[in-house]
């Protein structure tokens, strides 16, 4: 009784915070036609409506161009240049094309992150985009989920927000926040807790429930720090964002501003004994997994091979580029090594919305 008070308690000081935040923050408006765009590209592949998805693309010249030139890159090109938007999607691909376009319609919608630390808008961009991959594998049916790829995908995307909101509008005290949480070794959330007074898995939801994202969506991003605590119908989102920010930053891709080093097992999933993700050869085989394909979709928008491919290729043609990782604690910054490759990818796509949104 004593513990349900208590969370009675923060719920309502979270609730006076966050609106009292919320009034001072501007919500950057997604566009009308990108917002049935979302709408649709969270739907699964085999419901998605190609025809009502070409018609949105074709009237909006930055995403029209940004899906002809990944079709025409190095990775997908062929031996005909590409000019026609179902040409691109089927050289593309539908899975690669939805994503792409989500991507797009997102990070041109939101404000840059201004740099705190190690946290920039190529870490922060980098790592939502690693997360948002993540999270659409952990849909895929062989897991056993019960949430669409697609909404996993968008949650992954959008999970962030709140703390891009923070660093715009409160700089300082979100600096604070990310020195806290690196000095006490404590979660990010534990320390916006104590300095803002709510979370911005909470934050990024007001947001997006001011887009008319559905609440699967929304919950789920609500509560990607804590789990445990969401309401029982969005506990399997919350919990499945939970776990593809750890896998995320397992890896070492981009930044979270997060250094607070939870091993995927103590996940919320990964304490689900009766899942197939709570088995520890299944989690180090996504973690490998989604190194591989973030190697191979960086090729795809740039069409050059990572740092790493390129040594173990020339080391020993027989060497595995890929070796397997075990699922060690988020490091406390982003490794410089791994983050020139992305650094292309997240220029391709800044380029692409800074050239058509003016």
């Amino acid at each position: 009784m004593a513990g349900e008070k208590q969370i009675e308690k923060e719920t309502v000081a979270d609730c006076m915070a966050l609106e009292s935040m919320l009034s001072k923050i501007p919500i950057p408006p997604i566009p009308a036609n990108r917002l049935q765009l979302l709408s649709i590209l969270r739907q699964p592949n085999d419901k998605i409506d190609i025809d009502a998805l070409t018609r949105l693309v074709s009237v909006d010249p930055g995403l029209f161009s940004m899906v002809l030139k990944l079709a025409n890159s190095s990775y997908y090109r062929g031996l005909e240049k590409i000019i026609s938007l179902r040409g691109a999607i089927t050289r593309i691909g539908l899975t690669d094309t939805v994503n792409s376009i989500s991507f797009y319609c997102v990070q041109n919608t939101l404000p840059p992150f201004p740099t705190i630390k190690e946290f920039s808008s190529e870490a922060y961009w980098t790592f939502s985009w690693a997360c948002a991959m993540a999270a659409r594998r952990l849909g895929h049916p062989n897991l056993g989920m019960n949430v669409l790829p697609g909404e996993l995908y968008m949650a992954g995307l959008l999970h962030g927000i709140g703390k891009l909101m923070m660093a715009i509008h409160y700089p300082e005290d979100f600096e604070k926040c990310v020195i806290k949480a690196e000095k006490t070794k404590q979660p990010l959330h534990k320390t916006e807790q104590e300095i803002f007074g709510t979370v911005n898995g909470f934050l990024a939801s007001k947001i997006m429930k001011s887009w008319n994202l559905p609440d699967n969506i929304c919950e789920g991003v609500a509560f990607y720090q804590i789990p445990e605590l969401a309401p029982p119908e969005y506990r399997e989102i919350a919990g499945l964002i939970q776990f593809a920010y750890k896998i995320t930053a397992s890896i070492g891709i981009g930044a979270n501003g997060d250094c607070y080093g939870m091993d995927i097992s103590a996940t919320y999933i990964g304490r689900q004994t009766h899942l197939a993700l709570s088995r520890e050869s299944v989690q180090m085989e996504l973690v490998k997994e989604l190194k591989e394909t973030v190697e191979q979709k960086y090729q795809s928008v740039s069409g050059t091979p990572s740092q790493d491919a390129t040594n173990a290729s020339d080391t020993n043609a027989n060497h595995q580029a890929y070796p397997e990782i075990h699922p060690p604690a988020a490091p406390p910054h982003p490794d410089p090594s791994r983050m020139k490759p992305f650094s292309r990818l997240w220029s391709f796509f800044r380029n692409l919305a800074f050239k058509f949104s003016h």
